[in-house]
């Protein structure tokens, strides 16, 4: 701890004095969000859970996608690698209870606390993964979320054309992230309105990068395994957004994005797919990649994933002109 706070400044000036986290008092914790054997810690992160499914996906797997070691390996042992780093990246700090999100909106712009961003944006980024599978998926063709389907094919023609979209953009990545389905909101307002530049996009993020706008450079949309000295100048001098639009500090867009606080955004992700190689590499193989991606695709709980979407998307008629 002492080291840490020797190389980057303190994360809240509010305390005049710092105490060890064997000394300070405990914090207020979720104890329904600790794992059995974290309840006698001070561990204010934890592997969330996973509406309850978590018992049966790590008894049996996560049918048509994870074995019950496949699971364990991409869920619970890394997820759970991922909080407890989080807490010792936090301990003793005022940050300690902040959730995921909030931690990785707040450092995205610190590139003193790099390390606190990332395993920040990693934890929420992998368990919204996770969260829109099940044991009972409902799919597409399910009358259940016929309102989902509907308002997907408005702006990708057909679920087809989305499902190749998302999963040639996955197998494309020479490296780690995420492949992102998300509600892009109109960039002149906060609001729902129907506007022409609203709609659905697909995104791609890079190792732990977000697809928030609000995190300016650090959506990571760049792979810069493939990308030139020029490209990544423009890149890093733009702050770009990947496919979902320009939310650059001096854009219009990124101006208004600036008005909004934290936690709020103009961009709602809905769907994501996990493409670390730890995800897919023990059921899968080291030439499994696009396998993975077709099993994901048909493993994805539609109804988890109507959960994740803005209700006003969900009117009827509400992107008809």
């Amino acid at each position: 701890m002492a080291t840490r706070r020797l190389v980057r400044p303190l994360v809240s000036a509010a305390s005049t004095s710092w105490l060890c986290p064997a000394c300070a008092r405990t914090p207020p914790i979720q104890q329904h969000l600790l794992r059995p054997q974290q309840a006698q810690k001070r561990a204010a992160h934890s592997v969330p859970p996973l509406a309850g499914l978590e018992k049966s996906f790590e008894e049996n797997g996560v049918p048509g996608l994870f074995s019950n070691e496949g699971f364990k390996q991409a869920w619970l042992d890394y997820q759970g690698m991922i909080t407890d780093k989080l807490n010792s990246l936090t301990a003793g700090e005022a940050t300690y209870n902040e959730t995921a999100y909030s931690l990785l909106l707040r450092f995205a712009r610190d590139p003193m606390n790099a390390s606190l961003f990332n395993h920040a944006s990693m934890a929420y980024n992998n368990h919204f993964f996770f969260k829109t599978l099940s044991t009972a998926p409902v799919h597409i063709e399910d009358q259940k979320v016929a309102a989902v389907k509907a308002s997907l094919e408005q702006t990708f023609g057909s679920i087809d054309t989305l499902r190749t979209a998302m999963l040639d953009a996955a197998s494309g990545m020479f490296g780690p992230g995420f492949v992102w389905l998300v509600w892009m909101r109109s960039s002149g307002s906060g609001s729902f309105a129907q506007r022409d530049d609203q709609g659905w996009r697909v995104l791609t993020t890079y190792n732990a990068g977000t697809p928030f706008p609000t995190a300016a450079y650090r959506l990571q949309g760049l792979d810069v395994n493939t990308a030139n000295a020029k490209s990544f100048e423009d890149y890093y001098n733009a702050e770009p957004a990947n496919d979902a639009g320009a939310f650059g500090r001096h854009t219009a867009g990124g101006k208004a994005e600036a008005k909004i606080p934290p936690g709020g955004t103009q961009l709602a992700p809905v769907l994501c797919v996990n493409t670390w190689e730890h995800v897919w590499l023990h059921d899968f193989g080291i030439k499994g990649k696009r396998q993975y991606l077709a099993r994901w695709w048909d493993a994805i709980d539609w109804y988890a994933v109507q959960t994740n979407m803005p209700p006003e998307v969900l009117r009827p008629g509400f992107m008809r002109r």
